[in-house]
């Protein structure tokens, strides 16, 4: 399944932000961040910056991969972290709109040492 992705760049806190657009072609049984990890795969072939995300159990259990999706916190599942989101659950959709989850809790930030975290 081919998706148009529009995802949210920040270089930082104190910098705007603004929307990238790439096309990535995903397994309708890949997880909403297996695609994204495809997604910075190919990004990171052609010598451009691989979208920086948080994650940590990809369990559903720590909630730490809080996204908005098209609008809608987490993803289109209720009850379900982003994660859990599986891209047969957006086949209907190709084009998504990908956005950090704006919370004190969970602030947009850009660090990168071997692994990305915030957005």
């Amino acid at each position: 399944m081919i998706f148009k992705l529009n995802i949210w760049r920040q270089e930082s806190p104190e910098t705007e932000g603004y929307f990238e657009k790439h096309e990535v072609d995903a397994s309708e049984d890949s997880s909403f961040l297996e695609m994204l990890d495809a997604l910075n795969e190919s990004l990171i072939l052609k010598g451009a910056k691989p979208v920086a995300f948080d994650f940590d159990c990809r369990e559903g259990i720590c909630g730490s991969c809080n996204l908005v999706i098209n609008g809608t916190p987490h993803g289109k599942q209720r009850a379900t972290t982003s994660c859990q989101q599986y891209m047969r659950d957006y086949k209907n959709e190709s084009e998504l709109w990908i956005e950090p989850w704006r919370a004190t809790a969970f602030p947009v930030i850009k660090r990168f040492d071997g692994r990305p975290h915030g957005f």
